[in-house]
């Protein structure tokens, strides 16, 4: 086991205890330890909590960056400029060396070193009493830390399982390199890992037992003076939705993704008892829009923003960040986010030149290719939509990619300097001074993706489209599920309209009834860039018009209804009869209704207009009756005869457009490679990943048909 004992030497095995917490903008000084504990007996007390949990914290912040290169890197959203270093410029080629500056895995091994020591000397037993609202109780200080750090190391494992492919597994602590425990790793792949830490994590995944630690100051302050120390936990729930979702791709197997999507669901709709930091998450409505005035003035410049990533918001109503690894405020820092210059222009340098990772030609072709659809209140007080037309805008607007989606142009400032170079700022990465691991939409996008391969593909298209709440499931979704199985399924996503509200409050026959906005806290995911994606129907056009009629017993759509008040114009009534033969004969004629020959028949105005407006009425009358019907009809079609037909489609359909709405949503993030993979794996095709990446460099599109060449090499282990 020499390589394992390289991976994790002596320098990078933990960090000393004596660091404390403190107001001022840097992180933490966690000293020169080489080993985090050096006494058998040093958790034993309530004080020791925090000094542990932070020394993990602090190996946490020596891997963000890395992480976030080597999954957004290899992808094909970003490209790295000709100036970058070699480094990154070989994450992106797939050429990494074994002196690569990022290239180094014994920094993840000193997380799960510092890990493993804490989950086997904490005592969790231990317990104090202490006031709660005027009456004793029972605490125990090292329980939260016990859940939060068993969920870190298994993240940590995950990241390396994407990163290297096959890596020794160590779960016991190291204090030394001639510890026995070194010769009881195991090597494990991707596969593997996913299966050992599912194991590990289920018997603490009840969220009712799970607390968050909390460290530093009440409000806002823990580590730093920006981030909230609960913001550190990686929450279980979460962790081990991941490992579902990964192991459902890996096996191709969908029933582990109705898994993953209840571990989603638990932690999007867990408030613990102690409230007050976490509430039920929420997609809100905080979406990049056209201003109505752009649509009445035909002027495109004006737009309404919001952003997604401030960290003081936490626990709040529609907060969005819920993971982060706290890192220093300065370059000057031990651990300072290397990622905002990386992104962006180095706003320190002197001579500051361009940024480095720049988004590809395939990431602004996602976004330019978006329809946008917006909603506008004319001078008579009602709604029209109407689309953005990229004729419209201006050739500045365009060539800064405002024709689609708007996410990604608002995610940018360029500025061009005197020496005519342009200094592009990111804002996804330059405003958050940490580097986020889970947030909210990203969450909502992984249930989607979990619920599709689950065999749900109306179910997760609503979380692109309207956002989830009860009256969406129970209309949209639940009408066709003809299992027991999956209505018990469906009704484990409880998204209760007295919290969850979608704009959509009702369906009638005539369409949505919308809520007042004042009271919406779900919005389809797309709608955060591309307007009103639920009344925008070449979103998802195989919904209702190409699949079904190609197949037999569906149901046939009603005749046209003329449902306009009559004119005295036997033409009129003439059209009437002409395009509702079907109706007269059927339910006019023998209820006795009669339409009018000509308008000679009637010799006033008012038997005219009384004839006519009887008609009329009754026509429609029927009309919705059929209407009404017709859902019916629908419905049970689907239900009965349709789902195994069309659901392949609608799956092959919705996962196409969540591959789309990951490359819009989380670009940048360092998420992109490992939803490529996942994606890859659930097809059992390599060249899914190879196509993508191949967009971004063509040469490499050949070799990455070799799942083994997705993976870094390091000191000769590769691979699966």
């Amino acid at each position: 086991m020499k390589t394992l004992k390289y991976l994790i030497a002596l320098g990078c095995v933990g960090c000393s205890l004596t660091a404390t917490l403190s107001s001022c903008d840097d992180m933490l000084d966690m000293g020169n330890g080489d080993v985090i504990y050096a006494d058998d007996n040093h958790l034993t007390q309530a004080s020791d909590t925090v000094n542990s949990f932070v020394g993990i914290l602090a190996q946490l912040q020596k891997i963000g960056v890395r992480t976030n290169l080597f999954g957004e890197l290899r992808a094909d959203l970003v490209t790295v400029s000709p100036t970058a270093k070699m480094s990154l410029k070989e994450i992106a080629d797939f050429s990494v060396t074994d002196d690569n500056e990022y290239n180094s895995p014994r920094d993840y091994y000193a997380v799960i070193n510092n890990c493993n020591y804490y989950l086997a000397n904490a005592d969790t037993a231990l317990h104090e009493q202490k006031n709660n609202n005027g009456a004793r109780q029972d605490f125990y200080p090292f329980r939260a830390e016990y859940y939060a750090v068993r969920a870190i190391r298994a993240w940590v494992y995950l990241q390396l399982g994407q990163i290297y492919g096959r890596v020794p597994v160590v779960t016991e602590p190291m204090l030394s390199l001639d510890d026995a425990s070194v010769e009881k790793a195991t090597m494990m792949d991707l596969p593997a890992i996913c299966d050992y830490f599912i194991n590990d994590l289920k018997p603490y995944a009840d969220m009712t037992r799970f607390a968050y630690p909390y460290h530093g100051n009440p409000g806002n302050i823990g580590y730093n003076s920006h981030t909230p120390s609960r913001l550190s936990v990686f929450p279980v729930a979460l962790v081990l939705g991941d490992l579902y979702l990964w192991a459902a791709s890996i096996n191709q197997n969908p029933m582990l993704a109705r898994e993953a999507a209840k571990c989603y669901f638990d932690y999007i709709d867990w408030v613990p008892t102690d409230a007050g930091y976490k509430v039920r998450n929420t997609t809100g409505l905080r979406n990049n829009e056209w201003d109505e005035r752009c649509f009445s003035t035909g002027s495109f410049q004006s737009f309404r923003t919001s952003s997604d990533f401030t960290t003081v918001r936490f626990g709040t109503s529609n907060s969005e960040c819920i993971t982060v690894i706290a890192m220093d405020s300065s370059s000057a820092e031990g651990h300072f986010n290397e990622l905002r210059k990386l992104y962006s222009y180095d706003y320190e340098a002197s001579e500051p030149g361009p940024a480095v990772i720049v988004p590809s030609d395939a990431c602004y072709k996602y976004s330019d290719s978006q329809i946008y659809l917006g909603r506008y209140q004319d001078g008579t007080g009602s709604y029209s939509y109407q689309t953005v037309d990229p004729s419209m805008l201006e050739e500045i607007m365009l060539q800064r990619h405002y024709q689609g989606d708007l996410r990604l142009p608002l995610n940018f400032s360029r500025y061009t300097n005197n020496r005519g170079v342009e200094l592009l700022t990111n804002y996804k990465i330059s405003d958050a001074q940490d580097i986020i691991i889970y947030r909210t939409g990203q969450v909502y996008l992984r249930l989607a993706e979990a619920l599709n391969y689950a065999g749900f593909p109306k179910f997760a298209l609503a979380i692109l489209t309207t956002g989830l709440d009860n009256t969406i499931i129970e209309h949209d979704i639940l009408s066709q599920v003809n299992s027991p199985a999956d209505s018990a399924f469906i009704n484990y996503f409880d998204f209760n309209t007295n919290y969850y509200q979608t704009r959509i409050a009702n369906f009638t026959t005539n369409g949505y009834t919308l809520r007042n906005a004042d009271n919406v806290n779900q919005g389809g995911l797309h709608e955060r860039g591309s307007g009103w994606t639920a009344f925008n129907n070449p979103y998802y056009y195989p919904a209702e018009t190409d699949l079904p009629t190609n197949f037999e017993g569906y149901p046939v759509m009603p005749p046209s209804f003329v449902a306009v008040r009559a004119q005295k114009d036997s033409l009129l009534m003439d059209s009437l009869y002409k395009y509702n033969s079907v109706l007269i004969n059927e339910y006019a004629i023998p209820a006795g209704y009669i339409p009018p020959a000509s308008a000679d028949d009637y010799a006033t105005t008012k038997l005219w207009n009384d004839a006519s407006k009887a008609y009329i009425d009754t026509l429609q009358a029927f009309a919705n009756r059929l209407s009404v019907q017709y859902t019916i009809d629908v419905r049970n079609w689907y239900r009965d005869y349709g789902v195994p037909q069309v659901k392949p489609r609608q799956i092959e359909v919705v996962d196409s457009l969540i591959d789309i709405e990951q490359a819009l949503e989380t670009c940048f993030e360092g998420q992109r490679f490992g939803d490529l993979m996942r994606a890859a794996y659930r097809r059992g095709d390599n060249t899914y990943l190879a196509d993508r990446v191949g967009k971004r460099n063509p040469a490499l599109k050949a070799a990455l048909l070799d799942r083994n060449r997705w993976f870094i090499s390091w000191k000769g282990q590769i691979g699966m």
